[in-house]
């Protein structure tokens, strides 16, 4: 080969080398159950404590309805109080929800959420929720005080995994490539609302402290059947706009 070819080829190479990379437009599916994190005011903790502790006076046990291995778990005695703050987190919900689908409703067909269900959990070391799963439409979860120990707990631990006395949600099957869990390690005034039907858990922790959690279970619409059933339950307005604009 020729000096002069050699030289050639390699000007032909550099061309190729440096040559920039066409434009090409993606994008990434949803996919899985839409999971809405936020942080609830001091106002809606301080009522929240103060009507769990009078359920708690009361002994309004509800362990029997319940999947956790804990021992204090009550019912609370009236949902009047925080019907107000519950309406404002589900319209969060419901507008995160529509972005998430990218489906928007119609004004006349918003959902109508029915709290159905609220309860407190006293959760103490060495206990723990089994993966389970909820009745009705949306489940949710705040907690109220999770103690430092538990976050120092958290802090040193060394694993793969949420940790001590985390947060887990399931879904799914595959193999490692798919996502099908995530596990957080929630701290004071987190919430949390997702899908009544998915899995999730509650790790232990081993400090000898209390942490406080209220949950509930929100139903979209009740059927003829069951109403009797529901009739102590109370119907939830949605605060908020009518949902994001296209």
């Amino acid at each position: 080969m020729t000096e002069e070819r050699m030289k050639k080829n390699e000007e032909n190479f550099q061309k190729l080398s440096i040559k920039k990379p066409d434009k090409v437009q993606y994008g990434v599916f949803s996919w899985g159950p839409c999971i809405v994190h936020l942080r609830i005011s001091d106002d809606f903790k301080k009522v929240l404590l103060e009507e769990a502790e009078l359920s708690r006076k009361k002994n309004l046990d509800y362990r029997e309805k319940l999947a956790g291995v804990i021992k204090e778990e009550y019912s609370f005695h009236s949902k009047e109080k925080v019907l107000p703050y519950i309406s404002q987190c589900l319209g969060i919900y419901d507008q995160a929800w529509q972005k998430f689908k990218n489906v928007f409703y119609k004004p006349e067909n918003k959902p109508q959420y029915l709290l159905s269900a609220l309860w407190v959990n006293y959760m103490k070391r060495y206990e723990y929720n089994p993966p389970h799963d909820h009745s009705d439409e949306l489940s949710f979860v705040i907690f109220l005080d999770v103690p430092q120990a538990i976050r120092d707990e958290q802090k040193a631990f060394i694993g793969n995994s949420g940790g001590p006395g985390s947060l887990g949600f399931l879904y799914g099957e595959g193999n490692r490539q798919a996502i099908t869990y995530q596990a957080t390690m929630p701290q004071t005034g987190d919430m949390f609302i997702f899908p009544a039907w998915v899995k999730h858990y509650v790790a232990p922790f081993y400090s000898d402290v209390t942490r406080i959690s209220v949950s509930g279970n929100v139903a979209n619409s009740i059927e003829l059947n069951k109403l009797n059933e529901h009739n102590k339950a109370k119907f939830v307005k949605i605060k908020g706009e009518d949902g994001p604009k296209r």
